[in-house]
């Protein structure tokens, strides 16, 4: 973990206050990590709901039943299907996430 050694005081009203521990909650983060990821550059986005990992659960189980599928598939033909298939629900999950959970670099 890299050191920190510099504390930088920051005054702020109490709306502005509120408004970084309300973001930076909705981030699921505290307010130092928030703030390093703004001056890094990023802005972090809020975690998504309950329903969003339900649904992600629900997409990887079916990239992973296909997955399955082809140990007992023994047509060569429909094996190939299946592993396209299987690699593009994962791809369309690996898509998904990277929409709704890393977070946007600024372009300031």
């Amino acid at each position: 973990m890299r050191e920190r050694g510099y504390r930088v005081p920051v005054y702020l009203t109490l709306e502005e206050k509120e408004d970084l521990h309300e973001k930076a909650s909705a981030a699921c983060m505290d307010h130092n990590r928030f703030i390093r990821m703004l001056i890094s550059g990023y802005e972090p986005r809020p975690a998504p709901d309950d329903r969003f990992y339900e649904v992600m659960d629900l997409v990887r189980g079916m990239g992973d039943r296909l997955e399955q599928l082809q140990t007992v598939v023994r047509d060569q033909g429909s094996v190939k299907f299946l592993e396209q298939e299987a690699e593009k629900w994962h791809l369309f999950q690996q898509a998904i996430e990277q929409r709704y959970l890393v977070p946007d670099r600024r372009k300031d």
